[in-house]
């Protein structure tokens, strides 16, 4: 387990109440990587990852903006950007260079609904293109005098945009920009960044190569991809946290990766899954997972020899069967930010119900107990075939690996 971070750092109206929170990247604990030693790209991914799902928007924004920077590589290519647009501010860092592609993309991202800042921003004529699609410009006072601060203010008023003053260090740079006509703030004097942390929960590295080839194979379907989601259980249990989280804000909860496959789409699903593949990548013992991976296919397969109309919802009830093993944490810890339904959580801490009985079955064949192994109305044979195929499956996909 490691601490992750993410800085957050607001942003002010004139009155100063909070419009916006700008979200920053901080390097994750016990790392010598400091912000000049990553790309940007890998600042954005751990950003958004760590913003999203490993602390929840909800607890990093409380229902305000978040803003977010982003790299020529998440603006140019597609399904990067899977959270809705109600949620965030898109910040087009400064050193992205301004060429057709960008325009075409950015005008892409505003028709989504979008809100789009120019962070750091010199004026140029030649970006009239960009302003246009543009609804804030921030702008770095340590950049300008006081007069081509003026110069800017003027033309930039000239276009329906926020203007934001960045790096706002004293009373009366505050008071400048203020009656200078500038809409927002944000700078020291108002309010350092604060450093938000949680606790990263490892993924395996064998499941993340075999998941990472599944995602980039254009022959795969949605199948495919629940499968290889399924597989490693630390993807499984951040997506469908995430899944079931503000970020996405559905009607419904959702109980397994098929159903938010279903829901959301695939190709907004893989930027996800992509995104926590490469974002952190940590050996666990390949025997858990193996465990794992037979429990919750056995569960799948029982269910279906007893007919019920969500074999998928038991394979996720075997597969987090498995979490307190793989993540060492209390499972009744690791299942509290999941609003799984009751028969889930019952199966999963009390062996309750027809989930918690198939559990039971899977569990006492796992360690020979006969005495609770019986599922009616299956017979022994049907129970070890079972087995035999849940093995067979754990054991193909581990081989691939």
């Amino acid at each position: 387990m490691q601490n992750v971070f993410v800085g957050r750092q607001p942003i002010f109206d004139g009155k100063l109440n909070v419009y916006a929170y700008e979200l920053l990247y901080r390097a994750a604990e016990k790392s010598s990587s400091s912000k000049g030693m990553v790309s940007g790209d890998d600042a954005t991914t751990t950003t958004i990852i760590n913003t999203f799902v490993e602390i929840g928007l909800d607890k990093l924004v409380r229902g305000k903006l978040a803003a977010i920077n982003l790299t020529e590589k998440f603006l140019l290519e597609e399904n990067q950007l899977p959270f809705t647009p109600k949620q965030v501010i898109l910040e087009i860092l400064e050193d992205v260079p301004v060429t057709p592609a960008l325009i075409e993309a950015v005008q892409k991202l505003v028709n989504e609904g979008y809100v789009i800042a120019l962070d750091d921003y010199l004026y140029n004529p030649a970006h009239k293109p960009l302003l246009e699609l543009a609804s804030i410009v921030k702008i770095d006072l340590l950049a300008l005098d006081k007069k081509q601060l003026l110069e800017h203010v003027n033309v930039l008023k000239q276009f329906n945009v926020k203007l934001v003053a960045e790096k706002i260090e004293t009373p009366e740079e505050f008071i400048f920009c203020r009656d200078l006509g500038f809409d927002y703030f944000q700078g020291y004097f108002l309010s350092r960044p604060q450093i938000i942390s949680a606790k990263s929960l490892p993924t395996n590295r064998l499941t993340v190569l075999n998941l990472l080839a599944v995602l980039h194979n254009p022959d795969s379907d949605a199948d495919d991809l629940s499968e290889a989601i399924n597989t490693d259980v630390t993807t499984s249990y951040k997506l469908l946290k995430l899944i079931n989280s503000a970020a996405f804000n559905l009607n419904r909860n959702i109980e397994s990766i098929q159903q938010g496959v279903l829901l959301l789409g695939r190709r907004k699903l893989m930027s996800w899954a992509s995104m926590l593949s490469m974002s952190s990548l940590s050996d666990r013992p390949a025997e858990i997972l193996r465990t794992a991976m037979i429990r919750a296919k056995m569960c799948e397969l029982l269910a279906e020899k007893i007919t019920v109309t969500d074999p998928e919802g038991y394979f996720t009830v075997g597969l987090f069967s498995a979490l307190d093993l793989l993540l060492q944490q209390p499972l009744p810890k690791l299942l509290e930010p999941l609003p799984l339904s009751k028969d889930v959580i019952d199966a999963l801490l009390y062996h309750k119900g027809l989930m918690g009985k198939v559990l039971t079955c899977v569990l006492a064949y796992e360690i020979s107990d006969w005495e609770n192994v019986p599922l009616e109305p299956l017979s022994s044979d049907e129970i070890f075939v079972a087995n035999i195929e849940a093995v067979t499956w754990a054991n193909m996909i581990m081989d691939t690996l």
